[in-house]
C-alpha cells in the first residue's frame, strides 16, 4: 500500500510539473502573439456608410485603415471612401472619378474637404450632391468626431455642418 501511495504521489509531482511547464508555454504565447499583434496592428476598423441601390436608407461597410501611412487616417479614410463602396448594391457617394483635391484642418477646428469637379455630375449610379455631401459629414464626424466640416466641389462651398 504505501508503494501505491509513493508511486501515485510521484505521478502528481509529475503531473504538476508538466502542467507548469505546460502553462508558462501558454503565458508565454500569449504575451509572445500580443506583442507581434501591436508591433504589427494593420491600423483601425472603420465604418463607411454608403446609400443602397435597392432600399431605402444608409448602410455600413467595415474597412481597415493603415495606421502608418503619410496622409493622416481620416484623409486616408476619405480617399478611401470616394473610391466607394466594396458592395456592388451600394451607392458610391460621387461619381467614379472623384478625387480628393484637399483637405485639412483649420485653425479654428474646421475640417476643410475640396473635391474635384466630378464630384457635381449626377448620375443616376451615386447618390444626388447634396445626399452625398450629408453621408461624407456623417461618415467623417461618426469615425473621427469632426464636429466642424466644410465641403467644396472644385473650389465652390456646397455643404457646411457645424455642430
Amino acid at each position: 500500500m504505501i508503494d501505491i501511495t509513493h508511486a501515485v504521489n510521484n505521478r502528481i509531482q509529475f503531473f504538476s510539473k508538466l502542467q507548469r511547464a505546460l502553462l508558462l508555454v501558454l503565458i508565454f504565447s500569449f504575451v509572445l502573439s500580443l506583442i507581434l499583434y501591436l508591433a504589427f496592428y494593420p491600423g483601425t476598423r472603420k465604418l463607411f456608410l454608403f446609400e443602397s441601390l435597392d432600399k431605402k436608407g444608409t448602410f455600413a461597410e467595415s474597412r481597415f485603415i493603415p495606421r502608418d501611412h503619410p496622409y493622416t487616417q481620416a484623409h486616408w479614410f476619405t480617399e478611401d471612401l470616394l473610391l466607394g463602396p466594396q458592395t456592388d448594391r451600394y451607392r458610391p457617394l460621387f461619381p467614379i472619378g472623384t478625387k480628393l483635391v484637399s483637405f485639412f484642418k483649420g485653425n479654428d477646428g474646421t475640417v476643410y474637404v475640396d473635391l474635384s469637379e466630378e464630384a457635381a455630375l449626377q448620375k443616376r449610379t451615386s447618390s444626388q450632391t447634396a445626399a452625398a455631401c450629408k453621408l461624407l459629414e456623417q461618415n467623417l464626424r461618426k469615425n473621427y468626431n469632426m464636429h466642424k466640416i466644410s465641403i467644396s466641389i472644385a473650389g465652390h462651398k456646397v455643404y457646411e455642418y457645424t455642430d
